[in-house]
């Protein structure tokens, strides 16, 4: 249940936000086509996450598919022959694709992949670029590039590297391999693994566990992981200095520290 029963719509109820307390969700909602996503639909992701990066009351941000068949089964490849026809169209639409993935790796809130089903091509890309993935039992995961002759974006292919290593991520594309849930697990793509029963309320537990936590340290430490990692986009070491004096001088910190004393939970507020 969400406290928001008339969801945000971003682009003709394709890409919705709802808010439930500290979870702000964005769901990909194109289930007659297993949520494959249209070029309209990647350029559209990066205004969600700008809605719920600027609402206070969220702390993490997960992106969920509609329906269990599919969290993304990967581009809309029905409009290829438009959208995606010659050099200059793919050009453009890989950029916006970019960008959509640099926005969701980007947010200084925590994101999490809630994944039910298909997560193929650039629902995989998409999943990589969150902080979190979790998966039902029945998830499948693959990258099908080669069968369709295409390139992925490098900043996407480099989100992959760095979470199965380089290995991995050449069996991925090199062979167009479909894993299951166990096997995406054991590559360290997953974080989670839960069953399809109970997968709804075991991901939103794991949500809020996350979301109890104070927001500045998250910020602070997303950033600074992105910046270890050599991430083409991460903050300068005085800007990441910053961010870290921000944690040491707020009001959760404090808070932490009282909680920490009078044996209770934190009561963050990202102050």
């Amino acid at each position: 249940m969400t406290d928001n029963q008339n969801p945000d719509t971003t682009l003709q109820d394709t890409i919705l936000i709802e808010r439930d307390g500290p979870i702000g969700r964005i769901i990909i909602n194109n289930e007659a086509k297993r949520n494959a996503m249209t070029l309209a639909m990647w350029r559209a992701i990066p205004d969600a996450i700008a809605a719920l990066e600027a609402d206070f009351d969220i702390h993490v941000i997960a992106i969920v598919g509609a329906g269990n068949k599919a969290f993304v089964s990967g581009a809309d490849i029905s409009e290829f022959d438009g959208v995606r026809k010659d050099t200059a169209s793919a050009s453009h639409y890989d950029d916006i694709n970019a960008d959509c993935y640099r926005a969701v790796r980007n947010a200084k809130k925590p994101t999490i992949a809630l994944i039910k089903g298909f997560c193929m091509g650039g629902g995989f890309g998409l999943a990589a670029a969150c902080d979190l993935r979790l998966s039902n039992q029945s998830g499948k995961f693959g990258i099908p590039a080669a069968k369709l002759g295409i390139s992925y974006p490098t900043d996407a292919i480099a989100d992959i590297v760095n979470i199965v290593g380089s290995a991995n991520a050449r069996e991925i594309y090199l062979t167009a391999k479909v894993y299951g849930a166990d096997e995406a697990q054991k590559l360290g793509f997953l974080h989670a693994i839960y069953s399809d029963e109970t997968f709804d309320v075991e991901a939103e537990a794991y949500c809020q566990s996350v979301a109890t936590l104070a927001p500045l340290s998250h910020k602070y430490h997303k950033a600074a992981i992105n910046s270890a990692i050599g991430q083409g986009d991460s903050l300068p070491f005085d800007h990441l200095k910053s961010m870290a004096c921000d944690c040491l001088d707020s009001e959760d910190y404090k808070e932490g520290r009282r909680a920490f004393s009078e044996k209770r939970k934190p009561d963050f507020v990202g102050r």
